[in-house]
């Protein structure tokens, strides 16, 4: 007992000097006459296993949320000198802003202390590494292997080692390599099949050698796949409609369209196409133009490209004008005073609202919490509904999607 007390106490030591938003905090350890304990960071979500019960495969864009998240922890406490070991979807909460945090860092090593132990494998062991199963030397790499199961299941639906009993999936993850994600679902870029079969390499030095390299190789996958790939990888429930056990926050933050499409502008010199989506998600939950601009800019591997960004928009985290209020309706004016072409401009004032709020809603589908303000800009400059739903309609870049648009209005 006194051993497995010394043993708990290192890993709660080891956790504890992990300090990253990604992870869960450990504060304190402790113990008494019964018992060790640890006192742990309060975090409200709902775990990523229950997620994927609940939506099955995840839309693309999410799957690079969850997956730059997750190896944006494992970097940190790789280099920290810190292995998970128990890296699963049941281990990742997944809070009500898509934010992933980690669980159970200086935990898990004690915990699953016994899965290399012949005979004392605990429950389907779909998610550890060869090396693991077959009790030999393990490091960060452990890690990585684990990431690549869930980077697999978060594209496919799917797990890469589904049996029916633990010594089949054993075998599977020992022996057999798995079918291609492309394979699997025929909508999937074949991109990511690369990155997935390296990261599940039976041989630790045939994988990603750092966390680093693995989300290298996960953006440059995104940036190969087509534009508009990401919105049409759609699950049963909208990227902005996932579930957690507390609801989010209303966004604060407010930006003009043309600042946005300049941020973007900035952001597609970085990392490609892939700016438009993380631009419009980020927008759509983040409080302040802060946090947008440093959300934004976590996802561009290097320093120097990520500081060069971060220094052509900084204007936008002084200026006050980047959240702006909601456009006042226009004073009546009359065509003797301003001609026939304005007199017909001022019909735009006394859209119904219902009609604006119709169209809002619909717009909302494709660009976000934008909608709400690219509605009170186009009914102040519309002459008629006609014009109103063609200025709305261009803010969506598919064609189909905004021929989709106009027949959902009518």
């Amino acid at each position: 007992m006194d051993s497995a007390v010394m043993r708990f106490k290192r890993e709660a030591q080891a956790g504890g000097k992990l300090h990253h938003p990604g992870i869960v905090g450990v504060y304190e350890f402790g113990e008494d006459e019964k018992m060790a304990f640890i006192v742990m960071e309060y975090v409200q979500g709902k775990e990523l296993r229950k997620l994927m019960r609940e939506r099955g495969r995840f839309e693309l864009i999410d799957v690079f949320e969850v997956m730059k998240q997750l190896l944006a922890a494992l970097d940190y406490s790789h280099k920290s000198g810190v292995v998970h070991r128990d890296i699963k979807p049941g281990n990742l909460m997944v809070l009500s802003d898509m934010k992933i945090k980690v669980m159970d860092f200086g935990v898990a090593r004690v915990e699953s202390a016994s899965l290399t132990r012949v005979g004392s494998v605990v429950g389907t062991p779909t998610h550890i590494a060869p090396e693991q199963l077959l009790g030999l030397p393990t490091d960060g790499r452990c890690d990585l292997w684990a990431a690549g199961v869930i980077l697999y299941e978060l594209l496919t639906g799917h797990g890469p080692f589904v049996a029916e009993t633990s010594v089949t999936v054993m075998h599977k993850v020992l022996h057999v390599d798995p079918a291609a994600p492309s394979s699997m679902l025929a909508s999937l870029p074949s991109a990511f099949d690369a990155v997935v079969a390296r990261a599940l390499a039976k041989k630790p030095e045939e994988r990603y050698q750092s966390a680093r390299d693995f989300a290298g190789a996960l953006v440059n996958a995104f940036l190969k796949s087509r534009p508009g790939s990401a919105a049409g990888q759609t699950a049963e429930k909208p990227a902005h409609s996932v579930a957690v056990d507390s609801a989010p926050a209303a966004p604060q933050m407010t930006l003009p369209p043309e600042t946005l499409a300049e941020i973007e502008s900035s952001l597609v010199k970085s990392i490609g196409p892939l700016a438009k989506h993380l631009v419009r998600k980020s927008a759509s939950h983040a409080r302040s133009v802060e946090e947008f601009n440093s959300e934004l800019a976590d996802n561009i591997p290097a320093g120097n490209e990520r500081f060069e960004f971060l220094r052509r928009i900084e204007r936008l985290e002084k200026a006050p004008s980047a959240s702006i209020p909601p456009v006042a309706a226009k004073p009546p004016t009359t065509s003797a005073d301003t001609g026939n072409t304005t007199a017909a401009r001022t019909a735009s004032v006394i859209f119904d609202p219902v009609t604006l709020a119709t169209a809002e809603k619909c717009l909302a589908q494709y660009v976000g919490p934008l909608a709400k303000v690219l509605v009170k800009r186009a009914a102040n400059d519309s002459a008629d509904l006609g014009e109103l739903y063609r200025k709305l309609a261009e803010h969506i870049d598919s064609e189909p999607e905004r021929r989709d648009f106009l027949k959902g209005l009518g």
